[in-house]
């Protein structure tokens, strides 16, 4: 009886939370269609997307995780946004998808550790349930390093193409503003970055623009682009030599010797795998043919 009534309020509370969600949900969206109309002096109110019962007490109970507000990791949230090309808008959407997969795996997790409970092995159940856990907190930042890194590999070519097309432009006298444009406007990660640069440059200094752009490579280690970064600096600042095009040129040098070496590396490792699955196939078909006259049985 205790138990029917403990289901039963918990069924009660969660409507109520439903019914008021929506209630609320709906009192926003008719407000901001009268912020669409007419303009209301101090009024920032914004429609927020529903929440769910679940969501809503995953971050009551562990706002330190999940709460934009509360968290402490938000410096390194927002690094690998940028780094990774802001696949979420917000750091808001990233922590909301966050609790989206931490659920997810909660879910198939409690599950699993129920069917081992169910099957006697209810000591393996603990085991089970905490390493779902555990994946689902940390795939968001698994997912946004994976985008990084992703990101990073195609930054190389797309830097090879972006200064190809830069080195020809400045090799026919077109300023250095016009260049990153053109390059801007072919679109890929470097080519992002050049529009960046130049967005940045109209209302900062040209340190500052630089920076800015640094703060989204998705590999800071990438030499050729904080060497390329430098000479733009320098020539913005009115320090260069006035031989951009000549650095861009030993660049775009170094970056198709590093494309080279890149291809030849993994045609020499799909040449290995191909080799090794050969010989494993010569080696199956002769134990299928020698076997089965050795006697042995299948």
């Amino acid at each position: 009886m205790l138990f029917t009534m403990f289901v039963a309020s918990l069924a009660v509370t969660a409507f109520a939370f439903e019914v008021l969600n929506s209630i609320s949900q709906s009192s926003l969206t008719g407000l901001a269609r009268v912020n669409d109309g007419f303009e209301l002096v101090g009024n920032e109110t914004k429609s927020r997307k529903r929440r769910s019962l679940l969501e809503a007490i995953l971050l009551a109970v562990w706002p330190a995780k999940f709460d934009p507000d509360v968290v402490k990791n938000m410096v390194d949230v927002l690094s690998l946004l940028r780094r990774s090309g802001y696949p979420y808008a917000t750091p808001g959407e990233f922590y909301a998808a966050a609790i989206r997969d931490f659920l997810l795996f909660l879910l198939v997790g409690s599950g699993l550790a129920a069917a081992l409970v169910v099957l006697n092995l209810a000591i393996a159940a603990p085991f089970a349930a905490s390493m779902f856990i555990f994946l689902g907190l940390h795939r968001p930042y698994v997912r946004l390093k994976a985008m990084a890194k992703k990101r990073a590999e195609g930054m190389t070519s797309n830097m090879l193409v972006g200064l190809t097309v830069m080195e020809t432009l400045i090799g026919s006298s077109v300023s250095i503003d016009e260049s990153l444009r053109a390059v801007a406007n072919l679109g890929g990660p470097f080519c992002n970055l050049m529009a960046l640069l130049l967005a940045q440059k109209n209302i900062k200094s040209a340190a500052e623009a630089v920076e800015a752009v640094k703060q989204h490579l998705p590999d800071p280690a990438n030499m050729e682009v904080q060497l390329f970064l430098r000479d733009i600096e320098m020539e913005f600042s009115q320090e260069g030599s006035g031989r951009l095009g000549e650095s861009i040129r030993a660049l775009r040098q170094s970056l198709h010797r590093t494309v080279v070496e890149n291809t030849e590396t993994r045609a020499a490792l799909v040449r290995q795998r191909a080799g090794l699955f050969g010989v494993l196939a010569v080696l199956g078909l002769v134990l299928t043919i020698v076997l089965p006259y050795a006697g042995v049985a299948f």
